[in-house]
């Protein structure tokens, strides 16, 4: 078989063509039915850049939400579908799994997270259909080992996260980092977050963007502006993004301990994040564990925003030292102030780090080939290449 110039097929070009008239169902498992985190919002973006011509995407998640919405606005089936836990070990719910993947002509499935991964593995196996493990964070789990055996492949958003699978061949380890689409960032608007807050026209505005929890290391921030109180420097700490109860009110209280209140304006879940970082002099991550790679990272920097992250997960990889940020240890408060003094004195450098920061997005996160790698490896998988 050859192409319309007369050159040999591949074997995945083969099966692409051998496809074009038959869809192939893939089964997607998320983990939330909402868009607050960065794993769906990465789901989604790749949803609705899929080939429909060529796949056929079913979504389940264990709660509705906007996820859910989004994608049906885009005509992309949904299920509601509460997982159960691990330690439940529910042979229901393989079962349920495996008659939804027979009934829908399931021909690869791909999850997200432990627990659908080890139901879903399960159904997977008895129903001769291989499973993609979708890996979003760096920290092991202790169902590693047998959930890797049960995925045919492993996703990683990070290379670096193949330190976390030791014992499992490299060849089942594929790391596809987030995408951005510039252009659809581009086109959102700002949001005036200077004039909503009261901020003055000289006053730094440094974001964080990110759930209020431990692993997002907040509490090394409010340290770290702790230790920057004392320079003299006018500016605002924002915190975006939704909040364990629990872990805001300890933030709340060390910001009052260490007499530091003033610099931070917690402004919750926002849907126009992306308009108000480009509002931002600069963007800090300071995660003090279990990140894969933070798409948030991306976004400043497509947003032409100089980072400062912790090296946790793939953040070195998203960001060039000393070119579109700088990359710290992690809890690591006074080596955080320092990057960040570095940033907050140099009008030249931030303008410098932002540019560069925007050119690698382009040159190296883009969403399109994100997702074109991420087909390939589906036809891959589906040619025969366990």
């Amino acid at each position: 078989m050859a192409d319309a110039d007369g050159n040999p097929l591949t074997e995945v070009e083969k099966l692409r063509q051998s496809k074009k008239k038959e869809k192939i169902n893939i089964l997607y498992f998320s983990s939330f039915g909402t868009l607050k985190g960065g794993g769906q919002r990465s789901l989604f973006y790749l949803l609705r850049g899929l080939n429909k011509e060529l796949f056929n995407p079913i979504v389940v998640c264990p709660e509705p939400g906007d996820l859910i919405d989004q994608l049906q606005a885009l005509g992309i089936a949904t299920l509601v579908m509460p997982f159960k836990r691990l330690r439940q070990l529910s042979g229901g719910f393989i079962w349920r799994i495996l008659r939804l993947i027979q009934e829908r002509r399931i021909s690869l499935v791909h999850t997200d997270a432990p627990a659908e991964t080890f139901y879903a593995g399960i159904a997977a196996r008895l129903a001769g259909v291989p499973l993609i493990w979708h890996i979003r964070v760096s920290d092991a789990g202790p169902a590693d080992h047998l959930l890797a055996a049960l995925a045919t492949r492993l996703i990683m958003v990070a290379s670096s996260l193949r330190a976390r699978f030791p014992a499992t061949p490299a060849k089942k380890l594929i790391p596809i980092i987030n995408g951005i689409d510039v252009a659809e960032f581009d086109a959102q608007p700002t949001v005036g977050i200077r004039e909503e807050i009261g901020a003055a026209s000289n006053t730094l505005l440094i974001g964080c963007v990110g759930r209020l929890e431990e692993m997002k290391g907040q509490e090394y921030l409010i340290r770290a502006v702790k230790l920057l109180s004392g320079q003299g420097r006018d500016f605002r700490v924002l915190l975006l993004g939704a909040a364990d109860e629990n872990y805001q009110k300890k933030l709340v209280a060390l910001m009052g301990e260490l007499a530091v209140s003033e610099y931070f304006i917690q402004l919750g879940f926002r849907l126009d994040t992306p308009g108000i970082i480009k509002e931002l002099d600069l963007l800090v991550s300071a995660s003090s564990f279990g990140e894969g790679l933070s798409r948030v990272i991306l976004e400043a920097m497509a947003a032409g925003k100089p980072v400062v992250a912790t090296a946790v997960g793939g953040a070195g990889e998203a960001i060039a030292e000393g070119i579109t940020g700088y990359v710290v240890p992690p809890r690591d408060p006074q080596t955080l102030a320092e990057a960040m003094l570095r940033l907050l004195t140099s009008p030249e450098r931030r303008r410098e780090f932002g540019a560069q920061g925007r050119v690698r997005v382009e040159e190296h996160f883009c969403l399109a080939r994100n997702i074109a790698t991420t087909e390939r490896l589906y036809l891959e998988i589906l040619q025969g290449g366990r």
